[in-house]
């Protein structure tokens, strides 16, 4: 796959060195702070904003023309056409009552469109990367499974409401984590057929979608349409259940995933 996006100037290694030592932010919080409530009645903590405001600091001084979207202060326009989407902990509620499964997140959009990203778990020391062409996990190839196999052995990963949602027909495991971003990348990189998300913002898939994308799997909504970014780029939530997974995956669990919630 060749780069479509200008990622040039970003040196992927500083990056990284950013991302973990946010992770060792949220590390020094983590089963020592209290959850609260915000008016859209998702969890937050006080890690949540100071790791943001960390890598707000440092992305804007590495790249003054470039945009800000993050999950808790909003956005600021830049120059460049490129954009930095931040979720500081993807996975708060499992965050806010000790579970393992949380990370940071960073992605990079050009004109809307996802170029790169980083995923870091910092209570595993899992690293999930794309420089947009590429896709690895802790610097090793990732690649989604094409085996076209399902077994009572395989999994999808879900949204912890999934049993009062959706009506899923399905021989295998359906397992909810914690994080949206987690359970794409776990798809990245084969260890999951697919996953199974509903009303999330682009900072929960800012930086898994290109790691997707580069390990040859896609999102797709329920419904069967492709998926348009522009429909929640700016920050809302998205409207409709939405598969990440390979093409064949993708086609398999379309006709088996019914969303009963009625927006529920």
């Amino acid at each position: 796959m060749v780069e479509s996006y200008p990622i040039g100037d970003v040196d992927f290694e500083w990056l990284e060195k950013v991302v973990r030592h946010a992770g060792e932010i949220a590390l020094r919080h983590f089963r020592k702070v209290r959850a609260t409530r915000k008016a859209d009645d998702t969890v937050v903590t006080a890690a949540d904003g100071e790791v943001e405001a960390f890598l707000r600091d440092a992305l804007s001084q590495a790249f003054p023309a470039d945009g800000f979207l993050g999950e808790e202060t909003g956005g600021s326009p830049g120059r460049s056409g490129r954009t930095w989407v931040i979720d500081p902990i993807d996975g708060t509620a499992s965050y806010a009552i000790g579970l393992p499964v949380w990370g940071v997140s960073v992605g990079l959009m050009q004109d809307r469109q996802p170029v790169a990203g980083l995923f870091y778990m910092p209570l595993v020391n899992e690293l999930y990367l794309s420089h947009g062409s590429d896709a690895s996990f802790d610097g090793r190839p990732i690649h989604v499974d094409e085996s076209g196999h399902v077994d009572g052995e395989s999994s999808l990963l879900v949204t912890s409401e999934a049993h009062r949602n959706f009506r899923i027909d399905f021989v295998g495991k359906a397992r909810a984590l914690g994080s949206a971003a987690a359970h794409v990348c776990y798809v990245a990189r084969g260890t999951a057929l697919a996953a199974l998300l509903r009303y999330f913002s682009i900072w929960d898939i800012a930086a898994a979608l290109p790691i997707l994308r580069a390990a040859g799997g896609d999102l797709r909504y329920l419904s069967g349409r492709a998926l348009d970014l522009a429909e929640f780029a700016d920050g809302r939530k998205c409207s409709e259940p939405v598969l990440a997974g390979a093409p064949w995956a993708l086609d398999y669990f379309t006709g088996r995933i019914e969303d009963v919630g009625r927006g529920a």
